[in-house]
């Protein structure tokens, strides 16, 4: 019988060189990883680089100012192109209106009362014409005129508050002076106005004795059709469009 050191099993001979591949693997995975994660983080920082360039080239041409429309009437209107004939405005289908003089002014103020000049203002009314006229029917003196104002949207804007301005007294439209009557202040008037484009159209209508001009007055009701809507509306304001 032999004695000696018992043999160890085949598999235990390999254990000493699979740790040390084990300690040369741990080493390599680990760099491995590292190298994954900072390639991760690098895709992930291009991506992060790449959204933040797209959202900014958005928001620059969300900011860029929209380009002015051609076809916007931007010329300023003349006392002849309102007003061609210094004696009379013919309304179509109308009989013919007398004028007994004619205004065009750089400040609106001057054709306004009370609020109605800081809110014109406000939308860069830059312009107004208008005419003393006589009616040719029941003698009524009428104030007719335009406003250029900076846009379309600024009128829109002015129109929706003038009812209020006008009901409450706190602003309306000026008369051109006339003997006898004070032409800032005439309670006894009925106004009239529209818009078209960037203009305010308007009249304010006086009975000759100073009486006042009800609501409903068959008289000022045609007046306004004649010169705010058919001539100043039609005749004049037609032109300008493109």
């Amino acid at each position: 019988m032999l004695y000696g050191t018992p043999l160890a099993p085949a598999g235990q001979h390999r254990s000493p060189s699979r740790a040390r591949r084990r300690a040369v693997r741990e080493p390599e995975r680990a760099a491995e990883f590292l190298v994954r994660g900072l390639g991760g983080l690098i895709l992930l920082g291009l991506l992060a680089v790449t959204v933040f360039f797209v959202v900014a080239g958005e928001h620059h041409r969300d900011d860029t100012p929209v380009p002015a429309d051609p076809k916007v009437d931007a010329e300023p209107l003349s006392l002849d192109e309102v007003f061609p004939d210094r004696e009379v405005v013919r309304p179509p289908a109308a009989q013919p209106y007398r004028i007994t003089m004619t205004h065009l002014d750089a400040d609106c103020s001057t054709a306004t009362v009370g609020a109605l000049g800081s809110l014109l203002a406000d939308h860069g009314c830059d312009q107004v014409i208008r005419a003393g006229l006589v009616a040719p029917y029941g003698g009524y003196e009428v104030t007719a005129g335009v406003f250029g104002l900076a846009d379309a949207p600024g009128a829109a804007d002015v129109d929706g508050k003038l009812r209020h301005l006008v009901e409450t007294g706190e602003g309306t439209f000026a008369t051109l002076p006339r003997a006898g009557l004070d032409p800032d202040v005439l309670p006894t008037s009925q106004v009239g106005w529209r818009t078209r484009g960037r203009y305010l159209l308007y009249c304010v209508i006086n009975r000759p004795g100073g009486e006042v001009v009800p609501a409903g007055d068959p008289y000022a009701v045609r007046i306004t059709n004649d010169l705010v809507d058919s001539y100043l509306g039609t005749t004049v304001m037609a032109r300008r469009e493109p």
